[in-house]
């Protein structure tokens, strides 16, 4: 079996493992990422056009610093690829004025210092004319937000770390990180690579990683969908802000969660609802969906965006790694110097993800990073003083 050797190893090379190659590549590390797809590839979390970025987080203000740092290296990576990535429109969350998730949204801007602006009634629905907004609901206007086009993102850090002379070698397994004298050996089903330091980012893979970390990750398969508008001008104008919108509110069935983009071609929009396949273990054979799990999203659009017409005309899936608290592992395998850890960001962290690229760079360059992660640590989930030897990687 071939043997090649590394300053760094990066296992899984998706939405975070290739910014990470781009980050470790910029500082002079030699850098080999595998993946068991090809590099880029059709099933990773990323696919499927683009995701939201938000600064005001419902999810938390412990994520601001997080998400001030990625979007600073978003318009780095901007900058060195030439490419647009970050899309500016600012971003709206429609919410029952009862949503508990209310008053998180709120607090993470107030106690973050960060700008937004709160409307509800006809001030709201003069602004937001393409969505219902009725008497209950309220709207928050976070005017940092936007999108990413998601596959060219991590195309262009592929790009960028490939000229800076990383290697990446697609469609292999990578079985198992282990001690290899003062080093480490990752053995794939193709070669063998010996590294200083290890990356395991494998997002949707990576079960096999968190259950040796002592927790279930869980992978959901998400069903993406675009919808023509009537009047497409309507959804093609620069002030359409990216839309969040929750319906919480008790008696109401099946809270819905839905959320959207300007459209990209011109003719469609993209909403995504809250409508999710069956758990899979893993997304190697993709799942297939049948049409009833349209109807939840169909009914969505057809009461709070009346002006699509509600059936799509392209539909996509793609798979997050969701974990029990809904928040990822980013650190140091406790028990393994020089392994770090960054999966189940649990379909929140794309937004975020040259943050975490980076973050991982740092600890396995460093030891340590300016940023606070110390709420993802992945030893979080073990038993006291537990450690690891080696890692099964699938």
């Amino acid at each position: 079996m071939t043997a090649l050797e590394t300053d760094v190893v990066i296992v899984g090379v998706g939405s975070v493992g290739s910014m990470a190659s781009w980050q470790l590549a910029s500082r002079g590390q030699r850098v080999i990422g595998i993946d068991r797809f090809s590099i880029p590839g059709p099933f990773s979390a990323y696919a499927g056009e683009s995701r939201l970025f938000r600064k005001v987080y419902a999810e938390g203000g412990h994520y601001t610093s997080l998400l001030q740092r990625s979007q600073d290296l978003w318009r780095d990576l901007e900058k060195t690829s030439g490419t647009r990535l970050l899309n500016t429109t600012g971003a709206v969350t429609i919410y029952d004025e009862h949503n508990p998730r209310l008053a998180s949204l709120l607090a993470a801007g107030k106690d973050n210092g960060l700008d937004f602006e709160f409307l509800r009634g006809d001030e709201a629905r003069a602004r937001y004319p393409e969505h219902v907004i009725r008497d209950g609901d309220v709207t928050i206007f976070d005017p940092e937000g936007g999108y990413l086009n998601s596959e060219k993102a991590v195309t262009a850090a592929l790009m960028e770390a490939t000229r800076l002379g990383a290697r990446f070698l697609g469609n292999r397994k990578a079985h198992r990180v282990e001690p290899y004298g003062d080093r480490y050996i990752v053995r794939s089903d193709q070669e063998e690579i010996i590294a200083s330091r290890v990356i395991i980012s494998q997002g949707n893979g990576a079960g096999a990683v968190c259950k040796e970390l002592g927790v279930h990750l869980s992978v959901l398969p998400q069903v993406l969908t675009w919808f023509p508008a009537v009047n497409p001008a309507a959804f093609c104008r620069e002030d359409m802000p990216v839309f969040v919108r929750r319906a919480e509110e008790d008696g109401r069935p099946d809270k819905a969660q839905l959320y959207g983009f300007p459209s990209a071609d011109g003719w469609t929009l993209k909403v995504v609802g809250s409508v999710y396949l069956d758990e899979v273990e893993s997304m190697e054979k993709p799942p297939t969906w049948d049409p009833k799990h349209l109807d939840t999203i169909r009914a969505w659009v057809r009461e709070f965006i009346p002006e699509l017409i509600p059936e799509p005309v392209r539909v996509a899936t793609c798979a997050d790694g969701h974990l029990p608290d809904a928040t990822g592992l980013l650190g140091a395998v406790p028990g393994m110097a020089g392994v770090v850890v960054a999966a189940g960001f649990s379909g929140h962290g794309f937004k975020m993800a040259t943050a975490l690229g980076a973050i991982a760079a740092d600890l396995v360059v460093d030891g340590t990073t300016a940023t606070d992660v110390s709420f993802m640590n992945p030893a979080r989930f073990l038993g006291p003083d537990r450690k690891v030897t080696s890692l099964a990687l699938g």
